[in-house]
């Protein structure tokens, strides 16, 4: 039985590409094999360029909202992408790419950032995306952490459909440590799949590419 036939409470109805879709059937998250080696090195040449225009992204206040969005608790460093980044995903071979990696037609958002997590313990509680990223694709370009938790996605496929309360009620056990590694990008149904970030290890410097996609069929 898949992941999907086990859920017996469905909230909130799932846009009929999404529920169909090959990602979906995954559990919400694919990694990717793209972008290719000088790809990454140029992000990664943005991300520490752009680094000094961004600022610390804090909050320890709760957070119970159950749509998309919300207030998650969060402790990390983030910076406006720029053109590297514009360019390399919202070309037509990368949209391409994804679109039949993951069985949805996707269009980019027009937003995109950079995410450093380079304190102990940084951070991102759990939440659903914001409307417009449906669909992100995260490429990590760096990450100095030997623990094989430390700084990872947690993924929740089993409360995709759920009440985000129910992921929080059920725990980190009820979560998918789904590792993307340097050089890395992965396909996730943010906007569905409840998900959050591990807290960081000593001396841990993680930087990410985020980019995100709207989804054809899926409008309100």
């Amino acid at each position: 039985m898949s992941f999907a036939q086990a859920i017996d409470v469905v909230w909130p109805s799932l846009p009929a590409p999404v529920a169909e879709s090959r990602i979906y059937r995954n559990g919400g998250i694919l990694i990717l094999e793209l972008p290719r080696a000088e790809g990454i090195d140029k992000l990664r040449e943005e991300a520490l360029l752009v680094r000094a225009d961004g600022s610390r992204n804090e909050w320890s206040g709760p957070d119970v909202i159950e749509e998309r969005g919300g207030n998650p608790s969060r402790a990390f460093a983030a910076a406006e992408a720029g053109q590297v980044q514009w360019n390399l995903f919202s070309g037509a071979a990368m949209v391409k790419a994804v679109t039949d990696a993951c069985g949805l037609d996707v269009v980019p958002s027009g937003s995109g950032t950079y995410s450093y997590y380079e304190q102990p313990g940084d951070f991102l509680a759990l939440h659903r995306d914001i409307e417009h990223c449906d669909l992100t694709v995260i490429t990590c370009l760096r990450d100095t952490g030997r623990a094989e938790r430390s700084g990872v996605l947690l993924v929740y496929p089993e409360h995709i459909n759920r009440p985000l309360d129910t992921a929080r009620q059920a725990g980190r056990t009820a979560a998918i440590a789904a590792s993307i590694r340097a050089g890395q990008s992965a396909a996730l149904l943010g906007g569905f799949v409840p998900h959050e970030v591990f807290p960081m290890a000593d001396g841990q410097e993680r930087i990410v590419s985020v980019m995100c996609y709207r989804i054809n069929g899926c409008e309100l």
